[in-house]
């Protein structure tokens, strides 16, 4: 017991003490015997005891703070193996570049042309939403979501994946953004372009949106004094994708699709605020789970759930039992591949890819058609030129194989959306650690195309300045399409984007040809508005009047 408590410095004293006890001369046994025991009392007694002390409270913060001293400095250490271990393009990237990173985001438009102007080929900026390489030079965009990019010459696409998801959890291949490699995608991809090369070829396509028009026309006119631009071309596109999708009209009184339509609607708002508010709300969501889009969006669900299982009621993984009711739409098109599925898609999956079709469709169609209506007020001289181009070829109702030679109205809407792409920048997130030149980026890395900066670069002419003759003739010859991404880049850019031009001239014309526009209030600068997930402006009014047939 003795030699367990005694130190080292102790046990030096009692071999000091014995030694001394056995060179005694003359001294036997007994005597011997107690002078040892009583050296061994004597050194004992004289040593600290403080090591058998009981712990108090102060020695026990003391060790707990000592732990949580060596788990930050593990954490620290962690962070600074892997600030080593990846590296990525110069930019505003740290957290002590924070100020630039709310600059970021509250004046988006001026620092993405700053950004490009600044890193002509890329760089690398912090945002709200993570870490995000922005890529300015249209080769490196090339490279990054469409060619090669790294050393074993595999396409750098298969470490992408679209952000925007509907659902969590299990349906990682849900929605018709999947990973470029998966079998899933690859076959819905397939079925949806497919679907839509049928239906133009069958003028499907035209009767949808004339029957959709003629309810939209009803409706402008009866709001002709002022109708609220964002709210009502949302309206119109989304009554044209759900038509495509489900095969199914609704009226604008119908109040069960009313609630559906102010649902999405709902959706639309929330995605594209720009405020602190939302960034705040934002990192909410990821610290708790809770979001008020996703409950909106859970109704959202309900109803397209409904319809899938109207259409395909016998939901099954035995590929032999599924069954369906042909329509000839989108939803059509999407169970038919449920049989080659794998892994399986089931109803909701279904249901999820309808809403990304609907919701995603919609979204780009206001937002271009709220852009094109925009600079039809601000522009009136070029808006006459286009209308007296309708009229002369008597574009009253939509015909998409007549767009084409429509030559003025497609130059119009070419440069508006040069002027204000709907999506401003691209992005993809890693699905795992990669290099890629001479960076190693780390998985979920973001990846951004700056669009809006490849519309207002040095490679065009006067890139501020609204010019439609710059798309018409010869004009349209020098322009490098290496620089105009309006609809996406890369293989999940919109399945209908060779069709788009067309659809929006077409639908463009038709409005020209049946109302003129005028002010009603207001009116925004295209520089203001959203400048989040989309480029929108802030939400202004028009009147519309009802012209003639000639």
């Amino acid at each position: 017991m003795a030699e367990n408590i005694l130190s080292n410095s102790t046990a030096d004293k009692v071999v000091e003490n014995v030694e001394k006890v056995a060179s005694g001369v003359g001294k036997v046994g007994g005597k011997v015997v107690d002078m040892l025991q009583e050296a061994v009392q004597t050194t004992v007694s004289d040593t600290d005891s403080s090591g058998l002390e009981e712990f108090s409270i102060l020695n026990y913060f003391s060790s707990f703070f000592i732990h949580i001293a060596l788990i930050v400095i593990v954490i620290g250490l962690k962070w600074q193996y892997d600030r080593n271990r990846y590296r990525y393009p110069k930019g505003p990237r740290d957290w002590r570049h924070i100020s630039d990173a709310i600059s970021f985001h509250r004046k988006k438009r001026e620092n993405l042309l700053v950004l490009a102007n600044d890193y002509p080929q890329m760089c690398t900026v912090v945002t709200h939403v993570g870490r995000v390489i922005l890529l300015n030079d249209p080769s490196l965009i090339n490279e990054i979501f469409i060619g090669r990019a790294d050393l074993c010459s595999n396409k750098i696409d298969s470490y992408l994946e679209n952000q925007l998801r509907y659902k969590t959890g299990k349906h990682l291949r849900t929605g018709i953004v999947f990973r470029h490699y998966d079998h899933n995608g690859q076959v819905i991809h397939r079925s949806l372009v497919e679907h839509v090369d049928q239906i133009l070829a069958q003028n499907k396509l035209d009767q949808v949106i004339q029957e959709q028009f003629e309810q939209f026309r009803s409706y402008l006119s009866s709001n002709s004094s002022k109708f609220d631009v964002r709210r009502s071309t949302f309206r119109f596109a989304l009554h044209i994708l759900t038509q495509l999708c489900i095969n199914r009209t609704f009226k604008y009184d119908d109040k069960v699709f009313e609630t559906f339509t102010n649902n999405l609607y709902k959706i639309s708002k929330t995605i594209h605020e720009d405020t602190v508010a939302k960034t705040s709300k934002v990192a909410l969501t990821q610290l708790t789970g809770l979001s008020e889009t996703l409950d909106i969006n859970e109704t959202v669900l309900n109803y397209i759930q409904e319809w899938v299982k109207e259409r395909h009621p016998n939901e099954t993984t035995d590929d032999s039992q599924v069954t369906s009711t042909s329509s000839g739409d989108i939803l059509d098109s999407i169970i038919k591949v449920v049989p080659t599925a794998a892994p399986h898609i089931d109803n909701e999956d279904v249901a999820a890819m309808i809403l990304d079709v609907v919701m995603h469709g919609s979204e780009m169609l206001k937002g271009a058609l709220t852009w094109l209506l925009l600079y039809v007020v601000k522009y009136p001289h070029e808006a006459n030129e286009a209308r007296r181009e309708a009229k002369s070829h008597g574009y009253s109702k939509f015909n998409f194989k007549n767009a084409d030679k429509l030559t003025y109205c497609q130059a119009f809407v070419k440069e508006v959306l040069r002027m204000s792409p709907v999506v401003p920048v691209v992005i993809h997130s890693t699905l795992q650690d990669l290099r890629w030149r001479d960076f190693h980026i780390q998985k979920r890395t973001l990846f951004g195309a700056n669009i809006y900066a490849l519309h207002h670069s040095v490679q065009w002419s006067e890139p501020t300045t609204f010019n439609v003759q710059r798309w018409i003739g010869d004009n349209a010859e020098k322009i490098s399409l290496n620089n105009y991404a309006p609809f996406g880049i890369g293989p999940r850019q919109c399945v209908a984007e060779k069709y788009l031009f067309s659809i929006l001239t077409g639908l463009f014309a038709v409005l020209l040809h049946n109302f003129n526009f005028e002010k009603s209030g207001a009116i925004p600068d295209p520089d203001e508005g959203t400048f989040g997930m989309a480029n929108l402006p802030p939400s202004f009014s028009l009147s519309a009047e009802e012209l003639g047939a000639h």
